[in-house]
């Protein structure tokens, strides 16, 4: 089995530090100086407890970790450099990078690729975990808010699409949007057919998004959304990360506002790894494993457009292995379903208790 490598989020630096040699000796303010001077490195193991092997490793890369932004085209050059000899060394060519476009230009992707190395962003789990989280939730919340009303910005694209036909058979107010209005128009008579629901189309966002209880953005979008209570976002793009790019989210907009990054997957019990990951590394190792053991995995990312049917197969792979879902990540911060129904329902009562006053 090939193994992958997984880039870790960046922290303060002390995780390096801690586990350099010479760097550990050092005072910490000396040290964490050093840090753009490192190459990208080995920080650990992810082990097979059951069979006792090593599957891959996680690697942080200190270039990432402060002024990346700003460093010249030499410099970036040199710390993906770096990151090419490191993974030669490691003999592995599988490189697992959820973040990838927060930190690489789409030329620096393609500069790896052209070095044979595999970049693995983990879009498809990503989008696979919202899937299933979003109906989770629709479970939860049915009692409280019996017809819900959503938009799907970008529904024009193949993520979008993904949504749209997930939807729609279990919801009666939509609205689809997006720039290319014939593709929409042709996306709400299919819809129509398959599952008798009307969907509004439109091509302005103020009107798919405004005042929607569940909100898809599927294609990067300027406008700020008008609230509803609640608000259930799922953030789709695949080449961004940050929510505050599109919103300006105060403390006021917080309460039962949910801007939902990926459903939260519990990683398989029976791995072994020296580190407590962050959400985004968790989705790294899943990517790594499910390519590095499935073969159907492999060839359906590769070879094929992203489409409702292979994330369904994905959900029959999650079962198989299993993999399970726990909860949904929220601003990069973990909830179990069971967190979000008391969240929810105590915001509720206080909404009530006010009301009545």
């Amino acid at each position: 089995m090939e193994k992958f490598a997984v880039v870790m989020t960046p922290d303060s630096g002390q995780r390096i530090v801690d586990g350099h040699p010479v760097l550990k000796r050092l005072p910490k303010k000396i040290a964490l100086a050093c840090l753009p001077y490192l190459s990208a490195q080995k920080t650990g193991i992810i082990m097979d407890n059951d069979y006792h092997a090593e599957l891959g490793c996680l690697i942080d890369v200190p270039g990432f970790f402060s002024g990346w932004d700003e460093l010249d085209d030499e410099g970036r050059y040199k710390t993906i450099n770096g990151i090419v000899r490191l993974l030669n060394r490691l003999k592995t060519r599988i490189l697992c990078f959820p973040l990838c476009h927060r930190y690489l230009r789409a030329e620096e992707i393609n500069l790896l690729e052209d070095c044979g190395i595999l970049m693995l962003d983990g879009f498809h789990h990503r989008l696979a975990g919202m899937l299933l989280a979003w109906k989770q939730l629709l479970v939860i919340m049915k009692n409280d808010i019996p017809r819900f009303s959503i938009g799907v910005w970008g529904a024009d694209n193949d993520t979008g699409r993904i949504w749209t036909e997930a939807l729609a058979g279990n919801v009666n107010d939509m609205c689809i949007g997006g720039l290319e209005y014939r593709d929409l128009e042709q996306l709400a008579d299919t819809v129509l057919k398959t599952t008798g629901l009307a969907c509004q189309v439109t091509n302005k966002p103020e009107i798919c998004l405004g005042g929607k209880n569940i909100v898809i953005i599927a294609e990067p979008v300027s406008i700020p959304v008008s609230k509803c209570r609640p608000l259930l976002q799922f953030h789709s793009v695949r080449d961004h990360y940050y929510f505050e790019d599109y919103y300006s989210v105060t403390a006021a907009d917080i309460q039962n506002t949910y801007y939902i990054e990926m459903g939260w997957m519990a990683s398989p019990k029976d791995l072994d790894i020296a580190y407590e990951l962050d959400p985004w590394e968790e989705l790294g190792v899943l990517e790594g494993l499910f390519y590095a053991v499935s073969r159907v995995y492999r060839e359906d990312i590769i070879n094929s457009r992203i489409t409702l049917a292979q994330m369904k197969r994905i959900h029959t792979l999650y079962e198989m292995y299993p993999v399970k879902l726990q909860g949904l990540v929220h601003s990069g911060r973990r909830i179990h379903f069971e967190r979000f129904r008391r969240e929810y329902f105590s915001s509720l009562r206080s909404r009530i208790i006010f009301l009545d006053k």
